[in-house]
């Protein structure tokens, strides 16, 4: 139980400073060889608790799959993304070090819905809006 709530509380704190308010999502254009551009305003929900953490979501994917990119927290830092796309299918890991955020959805038309690998009981999910 310990264990638990440490976990919860490290990946709550690692995203405890997220803006109130992002951009609207935007494609860079570009033909089918070239990366796609991404800012997406995401937030991350508790879906059995109260509120929710909002952020901005920069990706840039490759043909190959490959997504590299940052997030942009309230506090004025950047925490590095990356992960891999195959068709709809998504993952990413969000921050570096310890502890990274973990998410795994779908991403199509420029909408991610994902749910975040958190420890415990709780469901995260996080998508852009």
């Amino acid at each position: 139980m310990i264990i638990r709530k440490l976990a919860a509380t490290l990946g709550l704190l690692a995203l405890a400073a997220l803006p109130l308010a992002a951009p609207a999502a935007t494609e860079a254009p570009g033909a089918n060889t070239a990366p796609a551009q991404y800012t997406l305003p995401t937030r991350l929900v508790d879906r059995y608790g109260v509120g929710e953490y909002d952020g901005t979501l920069s990706l840039t994917v490759y043909p190959s799959g490959i997504v590299q990119g940052y997030y942009r927290p309230d506090d004025g830092s950047y925490r590095t993304v990356t992960g891999g796309v195959d068709g709809k299918a998504i993952w990413l890991d969000i921050g570096s070090g310890f502890r990274p955020l973990h998410v795994s959805g779908t991403f199509q038309n420029g909408k991610l819905r994902t749910v975040a690998a958190l420890p415990g009981a709780d469901v995260y999910t996080f998508e852009s809006r």
